[in-house]
């Protein structure tokens, strides 16, 4: 498949003495149409003082997905110092977030309203790093995320297949699909009790250096154009609400309905707007 998402893309084996980190790299390169090189075991130890420099091996491509031991990751050639992009839903900060903040008392989960029925189907539209969709799952919904950017959905991909092989108990409440929002509302039979929007938030220069997961989102996605577009479909087709992540600032995300939240949860940074619907 060749698309202009992955261009300048190219897939690296850097656990090469792996025979499914072989497997899994050729799958992908064959999915994505995409050429597959080896970082030998010399080119490493040479490099072994500079960690840099070997993350700058094939530099004439910009994005780099890496199989590594600990599983894909992401690099972005013309920044080797951001390290690894990565996601794991069996690490320790999310078990712990699992453990003491994806409860009823975690704003998400009051905002999607799980914190008062489980079991809900929900999709998110913008998964992201699936920190969000991981929270929902582990308060009990049954999530679809979609994601329509091809790297970050293969280390979604790969992160959720992890988490099958560690029988990670919530994995099979999470489901990936690799597409547009705007398209997957448009052709979708389906009706969700929640649509979960994160939409892409332009962030000032002159702001506090962002992370290194948003900035690349932002190289990779470019400018958000169709959230409200998104919005408007999604109000029309929920079962119970429409929930929508806003930095607390920021106003209301417009949509064709010129509908106000009903509803609102805030945290310090963030504030989740509430839409209840009436389908």
């Amino acid at each position: 498949m060749a698309d202009n998402q992955v261009l300048n893309t190219v897939i690296l084996i850097e656990d090469i003495d792996s025979l499914s980190a072989h497997e899994k790299a050729n799958a992908l390169a064959k999915r994505l149409d995409l050429a597959v090189h080896e970082i030998k075991p010399a080119h490493a130890k040479s490099n072994a003082a500079n960690s840099s420099t070997r993350k700058k091996q094939f530099s004439n491509e910009q994005w780099q997905l890496v199989v590594t031991k600990k599983g894909l990751v992401l690099r972005l050639s013309s920044q080797p110092d951001w390290g690894d992009i990565h996601v794991d839903f069996c690490g320790n900060s999310l078990a712990y977030r699992r453990q003491h903040g994806g409860g009823k008392k975690e704003p998400l989960v009051k905002a999607v309203g799980l914190h008062k029925n489980r079991d809900l189907r929900i999709l998110d539209c913008t998964a992201g790093m699936g920190v969000d969709s991981f929270i929902m799952a582990a308060a009990g919904g049954k999530v679809t995320m979609l994601e329509r950017q091809y790297h970050i959905s293969a280390l979604l991909e790969d992160a959720l297949e992890r988490a099958k092989q560690n029988k990670l108990d919530l994995s099979h409440r999470l489901i990936l699909k690799t597409v547009d929002a705007f398209d997957y509302l448009q052709g979708s039979p389906d009706k969700y009790d929640i649509i979960y929007l994160d939409p892409m938030f332009p962030h000032k220069k002159k702001s506090a250096l962002v992370k290194k997961e948003m900035q690349a989102f932002q190289k990779l996605l470019g400018e958000d154009t169709d959230s409200s577009k998104v919005m408007t479909l999604a109000l029309s087709q929920a079962h119970r609400r429409v929930v929508v992540k806003r930095p607390n600032q920021a106003d209301p995300l417009q949509n064709d309905e010129k509908r106000l939240p009903d509803l609102a949860t805030t945290t310090k940074k963030h504030r989740f707007d509430i839409y209840l619907t009436r389908s």
